[in-house]
Formats: structure tokens, C-alpha cells, sequence
């Protein structure tokens, strides 16, 4: 009986770490999704040749989202957002905003995509001002 007793104990707390073992692996694998798709916009980079049309600061949760409202050069109107990155490297979105102005053409770098039943849009990584000699 003592050795049954001993099997017993010892097959429960195998089981014991087996669901741990599980439970980390689960945990891991949740967050390791979550990463990548944080990291997927950032494979999507696009370039742009735009005219400001408009621009504000919408602020979530005591966080600033600088909104750029742009015109691309066939006359397709496309909305940027502007906000720091830590995986680009990008804390100047401040500066970014204050630099751009209504009615001037830039060429804008971004990342991303625009899913609009999301509020997904493209963030600005830089802008430059644009000019036709180049």
C-alpha cells in the first residue's frame, strides 16, 4: 500500500508539471503572436509624394496621435497618423508634426497599412520637403 501510495504521489506531481509546462507554453506562444503582429506592419514600407491637406492631434489615454490628412499627387486623398515607435527608433513625431505644413508638398516615408474598420492607418517615419529639382 505504502508503494502504491508513493507511485501515486509521484504520477500526480508529474502531472502537476506537465500542466505547468503547458500553461508557460500556451503563455509563450500568446505573446509571441501578439510581437509578431506588432512586427508585421513594419514589413509593409511605402513612399510617398503628398500635399498636407489638413492635420490635427487626437489624444487617447493622455497619448498624442498626430493625424496628417495628405493629397498624393493623382488626387487620391490618404490619411497618415504620426506617433513614436520604439521598434523604429522614431521618438521625434513631435517634431515630424510641427514641421509639416498645409499646403506644401513632402515625401513621406511610412509603414504600415490602412484597415479602416480598424483606425489602422500608415505612421509617418520621416517627411522631407519636396521639391522638383532633384
Amino acid at each position: 500500500m505504502r508503494k502504491k501510495y508513493f507511485y501515486n504521489s509521484r504520477h500526480h506531481r508529474s502531472f502537476l508539471k506537465l500542466k505547468i509546462r503547458t500553461v508557460i507554453i500556451i503563455i509563450a506562444v500568446i505573446l509571441a503572436a501578439a510581437g509578431t503582429f506588432k512586427l508585421i506592419p513594419h514589413f509593409f514600407r511605402s513612399t510617398y509624394i503628398v500635399t498636407i491637406a489638413n492635420k490635427h492631434t487626437k489624444v487617447e489615454n493622455s497619448n498624442n496621435t498626430y493625424m496628417i490628412y495628405t493629397q498624393l499627387e493623382n488626387g487620391e486623398t490618404k490619411v497618415f497618423k504620426n506617433t513614436n515607435s520604439f521598434l523604429e527608433l522614431k521618438f521625434n513625431s513631435e517634431d515630424i508634426y510641427g514641421g509639416l505644413r498645409v499646403n506644401k508638398k513632402y515625401k513621406i516615408t511610412a509603414y504600415g497599412f490602412r484597415i479602416p474598420i480598424f483606425s489602422c492607418y500608415e505612421n509617418i517615419v520621416k517627411a522631407k520637403a519636396f521639391s522638383n529639382s532633384k
